[in-house]
Protein backbone atom coordinates (compact mmCIF):
# COMPACT_ATOMS: atom_id res chain seq x y z
CA UNK A 1 0.00 0.00 0.00
CA UNK A 2 1.94 3.56 -1.29
CA UNK A 3 -0.11 6.36 0.09
CA UNK A 4 1.18 9.88 -1.67
CA UNK A 5 1.08 12.87 0.65
CA UNK A 6 1.97 16.42 0.49
CA UNK A 7 4.58 15.79 3.11
CA UNK A 8 4.96 11.96 3.19
CA UNK A 9 4.92 8.66 1.01
CA UNK A 10 3.84 6.14 3.39
CA UNK A 11 4.38 2.77 2.40
CA UNK A 12 2.95 -0.40 4.22
CA UNK A 13 3.77 -4.16 3.18
CA UNK A 14 0.59 -5.64 4.73
CA UNK A 15 0.94 -9.35 6.45
CA UNK A 16 -2.34 -9.05 8.15
CA UNK A 17 -0.82 -7.87 11.23
CA UNK A 18 0.10 -4.17 11.95
CA UNK A 19 2.65 -4.71 14.38
CA UNK A 20 4.18 -7.29 12.16
CA UNK A 21 4.05 -5.37 8.84
CA UNK A 22 7.05 -3.55 7.15
CA UNK A 23 6.45 0.23 6.65
CA UNK A 24 8.26 3.27 5.18
CA UNK A 25 7.70 7.14 5.94
CA UNK A 26 9.39 8.83 2.90
CA UNK A 27 9.74 12.60 1.90
CA UNK A 28 7.06 12.80 -1.00
CA UNK A 29 8.45 13.39 -4.37
CA UNK A 30 6.89 16.64 -4.11
CA UNK A 31 8.39 18.01 -0.94
CA UNK A 32 11.35 17.18 -2.38
CA UNK A 33 11.43 18.91 -5.86
CA UNK A 34 9.87 21.70 -4.05
CA UNK A 35 13.01 22.00 -2.19
CA UNK A 36 15.18 21.62 -4.77
CA UNK A 37 13.43 24.36 -6.87
CA UNK A 38 13.80 27.07 -4.08
CA UNK A 39 17.36 27.61 -4.45
CA UNK A 40 16.66 29.03 -7.59
CA UNK A 41 14.81 31.78 -5.85
CA UNK A 42 17.44 34.14 -5.46
CA UNK A 43 19.00 33.55 -8.99
CA UNK A 44 16.55 32.39 -11.50
CA UNK A 45 17.38 30.08 -14.09
CA UNK A 46 17.03 31.36 -17.80
CA UNK A 47 15.35 27.54 -18.67
CA UNK A 48 14.35 24.79 -16.69
CA UNK A 49 13.10 21.43 -18.18
CA UNK A 50 9.67 19.03 -16.78
CA UNK A 51 9.65 15.33 -18.20
CA UNK A 52 7.24 12.70 -16.78
CA UNK A 53 4.39 12.20 -15.14
CA UNK A 54 1.32 14.20 -13.73
CA UNK A 55 2.40 14.37 -9.85
CA UNK A 56 0.94 15.89 -7.25
CA UNK A 57 1.28 20.18 -7.84
CA UNK A 58 1.20 22.13 -5.14
CA UNK A 59 4.68 23.53 -3.73
CA UNK A 60 6.02 22.56 -6.71
CA UNK A 61 3.22 24.52 -8.55
CA UNK A 62 4.46 27.19 -6.38
CA UNK A 63 8.07 27.29 -7.05
CA UNK A 64 7.87 27.10 -10.71
CA UNK A 65 5.08 29.79 -11.12
CA UNK A 66 7.36 31.72 -9.17
CA UNK A 67 10.20 31.14 -11.33
CA UNK A 68 8.19 31.92 -14.71
CA UNK A 69 7.19 35.47 -13.16
CA UNK A 70 10.96 35.80 -12.46
CA UNK A 71 11.67 35.20 -16.26
CA UNK A 72 12.72 31.43 -16.66
CA UNK A 73 11.73 29.98 -19.91
CA UNK A 74 9.74 26.41 -18.63
CA UNK A 75 9.89 23.58 -21.23
CA UNK A 76 7.75 20.82 -20.22
CA UNK A 77 6.56 17.40 -21.99
CA UNK A 78 2.65 17.66 -21.46
CA UNK A 79 2.01 14.99 -19.39
CA UNK A 80 4.54 16.41 -16.40
CA UNK A 81 2.53 19.90 -17.29
CA UNK A 82 -0.45 18.53 -16.11
CA UNK A 83 1.52 18.99 -12.78
CA UNK A 84 0.72 22.62 -12.84
CA UNK A 85 -2.90 22.54 -14.39
CA UNK A 86 -4.71 19.53 -15.32
CA UNK A 87 -6.46 22.02 -18.08
CA UNK A 88 -4.52 21.66 -21.29
CA UNK A 89 -5.67 25.17 -22.49
CA UNK A 90 -4.77 26.58 -19.43
CA UNK A 91 -1.29 25.41 -19.57
CA UNK A 92 -0.94 26.63 -23.59
CA UNK A 93 -1.96 29.98 -21.86
CA UNK A 94 0.99 30.41 -19.18
CA UNK A 95 3.52 32.72 -20.10
CA UNK A 96 6.65 31.30 -19.83
CA UNK A 97 5.67 27.73 -20.25
CA UNK A 98 6.54 26.16 -23.42
CA UNK A 99 5.03 22.60 -23.94
CA UNK A 100 7.22 19.85 -26.16
CA UNK A 101 6.79 16.76 -27.63
CA UNK A 102 10.01 15.20 -25.85
CA UNK A 103 12.88 15.67 -24.20
CA UNK A 104 14.81 16.48 -27.46
CA UNK A 105 12.92 20.27 -27.84
CA UNK A 106 14.76 20.94 -24.04
CA UNK A 107 17.52 23.50 -23.80
CA UNK A 108 20.82 22.23 -23.18
CA UNK A 109 21.16 24.08 -20.40
CA UNK A 110 18.13 23.50 -18.69
CA UNK A 111 18.28 21.59 -15.21
CA UNK A 112 15.48 18.66 -15.98
CA UNK A 113 13.24 17.56 -13.48
CA UNK A 114 11.52 14.49 -13.80
CA UNK A 115 8.00 14.28 -12.05
CA UNK A 116 6.63 11.60 -10.70
CA UNK A 117 4.42 10.80 -7.65
CA UNK A 118 6.29 7.58 -6.93
CA UNK A 119 8.26 4.60 -8.00
CA UNK A 120 7.05 0.96 -7.56
CA UNK A 121 9.65 -1.33 -8.61
CA UNK A 122 11.78 1.40 -6.64
CA UNK A 123 10.07 1.04 -3.55
CA UNK A 124 9.78 -3.18 -4.37
CA UNK A 125 13.52 -2.92 -4.34
CA UNK A 126 13.85 -1.41 -1.40
CA UNK A 127 12.07 -3.54 0.52
CA UNK A 128 13.20 -6.83 -0.72
CA UNK A 129 16.82 -6.04 0.28
CA UNK A 130 15.55 -5.25 3.50
CA UNK A 131 14.76 -8.52 3.70
CA UNK A 132 10.70 -7.84 3.00
CA UNK A 133 9.74 -10.81 1.25
CA UNK A 134 7.08 -9.98 -1.74
CA UNK A 135 6.42 -13.45 -3.02
CA UNK A 136 2.89 -14.33 -3.42
CA UNK A 137 2.01 -10.82 -3.47
CA UNK A 138 -1.49 -10.30 -4.77
CA UNK A 139 -2.30 -7.21 -4.67
CA UNK A 140 -0.68 -3.55 -4.96
CA UNK A 141 -2.85 -0.32 -4.31
CA UNK A 142 -1.76 3.25 -3.95
CA UNK A 143 -3.74 6.53 -2.99
CA UNK A 144 -3.35 9.80 -4.68
CA UNK A 145 -5.43 12.74 -4.66
CA UNK A 146 -6.84 13.96 -7.48
CA UNK A 147 -8.77 17.09 -8.07
CA UNK A 148 -8.83 16.46 -12.19
CA UNK A 149 -10.34 18.31 -14.55
CA UNK A 150 -13.25 18.48 -17.15
CA UNK A 151 -14.59 21.41 -19.19
CA UNK A 152 -17.77 20.98 -18.42
CA UNK A 153 -17.75 21.43 -14.71
CA UNK A 154 -17.37 24.81 -13.45
CA UNK A 155 -14.25 24.11 -11.46
CA UNK A 156 -12.06 21.31 -10.73
CA UNK A 157 -13.64 21.09 -7.21
CA UNK A 158 -17.61 20.56 -8.64
CA UNK A 159 -15.71 17.82 -10.92
CA UNK A 160 -13.49 15.79 -8.20
CA UNK A 161 -16.79 15.90 -5.97
CA UNK A 162 -19.41 15.40 -8.55
CA UNK A 163 -17.26 12.27 -10.51
CA UNK A 164 -15.51 10.58 -7.38
CA UNK A 165 -18.44 10.81 -4.66
CA UNK A 166 -21.63 11.72 -6.22
CA UNK A 167 -21.79 9.64 -8.96
CA UNK A 168 -21.30 6.92 -7.21
CA UNK A 169 -23.48 7.35 -4.29
CA UNK A 170 -26.63 8.26 -6.40
CA UNK A 171 -29.46 8.15 -4.58
CA UNK A 172 -28.88 4.99 -2.83
CA UNK A 173 -25.18 5.44 -1.82
CA UNK A 174 -22.68 2.73 -1.83
CA UNK A 175 -20.20 0.36 -0.67
CA UNK A 176 -16.71 2.00 -0.13
CA UNK A 177 -14.88 -0.30 -2.24
CA UNK A 178 -17.00 1.00 -5.05
CA UNK A 179 -15.37 4.08 -5.18
CA UNK A 180 -11.56 2.88 -5.88
CA UNK A 181 -10.26 2.17 -9.54
CA UNK A 182 -9.13 -1.38 -10.43
CA UNK A 183 -8.76 -0.57 -14.35
CA UNK A 184 -7.50 2.43 -15.59
CA UNK A 185 -9.25 6.04 -14.21
CA UNK A 186 -11.00 8.31 -16.12
CA UNK A 187 -8.60 10.29 -18.44
CA UNK A 188 -10.61 13.71 -16.53
CA UNK A 189 -8.17 12.41 -13.83
CA UNK A 190 -5.08 11.97 -14.67
CA UNK A 191 -2.17 11.68 -11.54
CA UNK A 192 -4.86 8.52 -10.64
CA UNK A 193 -4.06 7.54 -14.57
CA UNK A 194 -0.44 7.80 -13.64
CA UNK A 195 -0.71 6.00 -10.57
CA UNK A 196 -2.18 3.29 -12.05
CA UNK A 197 -0.02 2.97 -14.83
CA UNK A 198 2.83 3.06 -12.76
CA UNK A 199 1.54 0.35 -10.50
CA UNK A 200 1.30 -1.72 -13.79
CA UNK A 201 5.02 -2.06 -13.70
CA UNK A 202 4.99 -4.55 -11.03
CA UNK A 203 3.67 -8.22 -10.36
CA UNK A 204 0.64 -7.75 -8.96
CA UNK A 205 -3.20 -6.70 -9.20
CA UNK A 206 -3.10 -2.40 -9.35
CA UNK A 207 -5.90 -0.54 -7.78
CA UNK A 208 -5.70 3.05 -7.36
CA UNK A 209 -7.66 5.38 -5.24
CA UNK A 210 -8.31 9.25 -3.93
CA UNK A 211 -6.37 9.70 -0.72
CA UNK A 212 -9.86 10.91 0.72
CA UNK A 213 -11.95 8.02 0.04
CA UNK A 214 -14.11 6.10 2.77
CA UNK A 215 -11.60 2.68 2.10
CA UNK A 216 -8.67 5.38 3.64
CA UNK A 217 -10.50 5.53 6.14
CA UNK A 218 -12.65 3.13 7.63
CA UNK A 219 -9.53 0.81 7.78
CA UNK A 220 -8.37 2.87 10.88
CA UNK A 221 -11.61 2.38 12.52
CA UNK A 222 -13.44 -0.20 14.79
CA UNK A 223 -17.12 0.51 15.35
CA UNK A 224 -20.43 -1.49 15.65
CA UNK A 225 -22.32 1.38 15.05
CA UNK A 226 -25.15 0.93 12.49
CA UNK A 227 -24.75 5.05 11.72
CA UNK A 228 -21.74 6.03 11.87
CA UNK A 229 -20.05 9.32 10.45
CA UNK A 230 -15.88 9.11 10.17
CA UNK A 231 -14.39 12.82 9.54
CA UNK A 232 -10.29 13.24 8.51
CA UNK A 233 -8.86 16.14 9.61
CA UNK A 234 -6.44 16.54 6.94
CA UNK A 235 -3.67 18.93 6.31
CA UNK A 236 -5.33 20.38 3.28
CA UNK A 237 -9.29 19.03 2.96
CA UNK A 238 -11.97 17.92 5.72
CA UNK A 239 -13.70 14.88 4.79
CA UNK A 240 -16.50 13.31 6.48
CA UNK A 241 -18.30 10.21 5.36
CA UNK A 242 -21.48 8.90 6.96
CA UNK A 243 -22.05 5.22 6.79
CA UNK A 244 -25.38 3.43 7.16
CA UNK A 245 -24.58 -0.25 8.13
CA UNK A 246 -21.56 -0.95 5.69
CA UNK A 247 -22.74 1.83 2.77
CA UNK A 248 -21.42 5.15 2.39
CA UNK A 249 -24.73 7.42 2.29
CA UNK A 250 -23.26 10.88 2.71
CA UNK A 251 -19.85 12.77 1.96
CA UNK A 252 -18.73 16.18 2.85
CA UNK A 253 -15.48 17.64 1.88
CA UNK A 254 -14.25 20.84 2.54
CA UNK A 255 -10.59 23.04 2.85
CA UNK A 256 -9.31 22.88 5.93
CA UNK A 257 -7.58 26.22 6.52
CA UNK A 258 -11.20 27.78 5.57
CA UNK A 259 -12.90 26.55 8.53
CA UNK A 260 -13.34 27.06 12.12
CA UNK A 261 -14.57 24.86 15.06
CA UNK A 262 -17.56 26.55 15.07
CA UNK A 263 -18.61 27.12 11.39
CA UNK A 264 -17.53 23.41 11.08
CA UNK A 265 -19.43 22.03 13.31
CA UNK A 266 -22.29 24.08 12.40
CA UNK A 267 -22.07 22.79 8.63
CA UNK A 268 -21.45 19.08 9.58
CA UNK A 269 -24.49 18.93 12.13
CA UNK A 270 -26.54 20.53 8.70
CA UNK A 271 -25.23 18.09 6.39
CA UNK A 272 -26.00 15.04 8.61
CA UNK A 273 -29.48 16.06 8.77
CA UNK A 274 -29.90 17.06 4.98
CA UNK A 275 -30.04 20.72 5.52
CA UNK A 276 -26.78 21.42 4.11
CA UNK A 277 -26.64 22.04 0.27
CA UNK A 278 -23.70 21.23 -1.84
CA UNK A 279 -23.50 24.27 -3.52
CA UNK A 280 -23.47 26.46 -0.39
CA UNK A 281 -20.03 24.21 0.41
CA UNK A 282 -18.66 24.92 -2.56
CA UNK A 283 -19.50 29.14 -2.51
CA UNK A 284 -17.97 28.83 1.00
CA UNK A 285 -14.87 27.68 -0.85
CA UNK A 286 -15.04 23.59 -0.45
CA UNK A 287 -15.95 21.34 -2.50
CA UNK A 288 -19.39 20.55 -1.72
CA UNK A 289 -21.70 17.67 0.09
CA UNK A 290 -24.73 14.68 -0.99
CA UNK A 291 -26.36 12.92 1.82
CA UNK A 292 -28.94 10.35 0.46
CA UNK A 293 -29.94 9.12 4.11
CA UNK A 294 -30.67 12.19 6.29
CA UNK A 295 -31.19 11.69 9.79
CA UNK A 296 -30.98 13.58 13.23
CA UNK A 297 -27.64 14.38 14.60
CA UNK A 298 -28.79 12.57 17.65
CA UNK A 299 -29.81 9.33 15.99
CA UNK A 300 -25.59 9.15 14.71
CA UNK A 301 -24.56 6.21 16.91
CA UNK A 302 -20.55 6.81 16.73
CA UNK A 303 -18.09 9.39 15.21
CA UNK A 304 -14.92 8.77 15.12
CA UNK A 305 -12.23 11.70 14.43
CA UNK A 306 -8.90 10.84 12.43
CA UNK A 307 -6.01 13.24 10.82
CA UNK A 308 -3.12 15.31 11.78
CA UNK A 309 -5.66 18.45 12.57
CA UNK A 310 -8.42 16.73 14.62
CA UNK A 311 -7.31 18.53 17.48
CA UNK A 312 -7.98 21.52 16.20
CA UNK A 313 -11.81 20.44 15.74
CA UNK A 314 -12.28 18.51 19.17
CA UNK A 315 -15.36 16.86 17.24
CA UNK A 316 -15.10 12.68 16.98
CA UNK A 317 -13.53 10.27 19.39
CA UNK A 318 -10.23 8.61 18.73
CA UNK A 319 -10.23 5.32 16.86
CA UNK A 320 -9.59 2.06 18.52
CA UNK A 321 -8.21 -0.43 16.16
CA UNK A 322 -5.41 1.90 14.83
CA UNK A 323 -4.08 4.47 16.58
CA UNK A 324 -3.39 8.17 14.18
CA UNK A 325 0.81 7.04 15.08
CA UNK A 326 0.24 4.44 12.69
CA UNK A 327 0.44 6.00 8.91
CA UNK A 328 -2.02 6.35 6.77
CA UNK A 329 -1.87 3.67 4.54
CA UNK A 330 -2.81 1.20 7.02
CA UNK A 331 -6.08 2.14 6.25
CA UNK A 332 -6.92 0.76 2.78
CA UNK A 333 -4.29 -1.82 3.70
CA UNK A 334 -6.52 -3.49 6.61
CA UNK A 335 -9.62 -2.62 5.06
CA UNK A 336 -8.40 -4.42 1.65
CA UNK A 337 -7.18 -7.39 3.47
CA UNK A 338 -9.97 -8.09 5.37
CA UNK A 339 -11.79 -8.95 1.92
CA UNK A 340 -15.14 -6.30 3.03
Amino acid sequence: MIDVGVGTTDVVAYTGDPEYSARLVLPSRVSVLARRLRRYRESPPEALGLVGQPMGGGPITKEIRRLMRAGTTVYAELPAALTLSNDVEELRRMDGLELVEDRSEIPNEAEVIETYDFRARRLFEFLEAEGVGLDGLEWVAACVQDHGYHPSYDSNRKHRFERLFREYLGESGCRPEDMMFDEKPPRSFPRLRAAYEELKRVDAEPVVMDSKLPVAVLGRVESEAERLLVIDYGTGHVTAFLFEDERVVGVYEHHTELLDRSRFEEQIRAFVEGRLESEEVYRDGGHGCHNVSPVDWDEVEDVIGLGPRKSEFGLGREPREVPDRMIPAYGPAIYLTRGS
